[in-house]
């Protein structure tokens, strides 16, 4: 039982979180437009939603690159296959990798669909932080399913540091400290 209702939460948050993130970017497409601030004239710490199409991968990398789309594309199929390859894992059982795989799974998705469908994600979300830290200036448009990524990575990361984690892949302190 416990098996259907691990996948159920799992496709829950995951499905939600693709859903979420396409009908921003639909609703974004329709009512946003691609406008450029000059970066002399914008004070710091300014949120705007602002309309961003990116053809390479993270940072716009790879958007030069002779038939990125698809090269993206299996890339981002490999990381789906990978989501499952870690879905499959006992890990599953515990609640905080099932969500943070679960949240990347929507984020990955999202971007991948996006990148088939169009050839290119669109962005939407834009922040401008430091003026003295050039990459924050602004700060590389997002979208959706590269919040729903950062989380599950950081749910991820969390996880990988409790002593149930520790004990599943071979630290013998971690179980001594766990029954302590």
């Amino acid at each position: 039982m416990d098996k259907y209702k691990n996948l159920i939460t799992f496709l829950a948050i995951a499905v939600g979180g693709f859903t979420l993130d396409m009908a921003t970017k639909f609703w974004a497409q329709s009512a946003l437009s691609q406008d450029y601030l000059n970066p002399a004239r914008v004070e710091p710490f300014t949120f705007r939603l602002t309309l961003a199409y990116n053809h390479g991968s993270a940072f716009g990398m790879f958007s030069d690159v002779a038939g990125g789309r698809w090269i993206l594309s299996v890339i981002g199929l490999a990381a789906m296959y990978f989501i499952y390859y870690l879905y499959r894992r006992q890990e599953i059982r515990f609640k905080l990798y099932r969500v943070g795989l679960a949240l990347v799974a929507g984020g990955a998705l999202g971007n991948l669909v996006d990148r088939i469908l169009f050839g290119r994600v669109t962005d939407f979300v834009q922040m401008w932080l430091f003026r003295s830290i050039p990459i924050t200036w602004p700060w590389p448009t997002y979208n959706v399913a590269d919040v729903l990524l950062l989380a599950g990575v950081g749910c991820l990361l969390i996880f990988s540091f409790q002593p149930e984690a520790r004990e599943l892949w071979g630290d013998p302190k971690a179980g001594k400290a766990a029954r302590k």
